[in-house]
């Protein structure tokens, strides 16, 4: 029960996190519709740390994550649950002209411990 409150307090921070931090590599005009998270997966905090991790994720034009890079992390054992989980993520993709382009995103993790 106490891993299910966990991964439900974690599921609406990344959400939330995601929904502010969406940044890319191709300016907002450069796209009709930004990439939307189809579907998430909350990064495991086994040992209860507290801390922030900034994520930047390449998304390919279906919508799979391509590619994860750790730019920024408080504590360093909280790098390996974010790259685990997010590389189990998918995405509506971005469009330009209608049509899924890939795209680059920052996505902030934040840990409560």
């Amino acid at each position: 029960m106490n891993k299910l409150k966990r991964i439900l307090r974690a599921v609406p921070l990344v959400a939330l996190a995601l929904a502010f931090a969406v940044q890319t590599d191709v300016q907002a005009a450069d796209w009709d519709e930004q990439p939307t998270v189809k579907k998430s997966v909350a990064p495991k905090n086994p040992d209860k740390k507290t801390g922030m991790v900034m994520a930047t994720i390449t998304i390919d034009e279906k919508g799979f994550v391509v590619d994860a890079v750790i730019k920024k992390a408080t504590d360093a054992a909280l790098e390996g649950p974010v790259m685990d989980a997010v590389k189990q993520w998918r995405f509506n993709p971005a469009k330009l002209g209608g049509k899924p382009i890939s795209c680059t995103i920052n996505v902030p993790f934040k840990f409560a411990g």
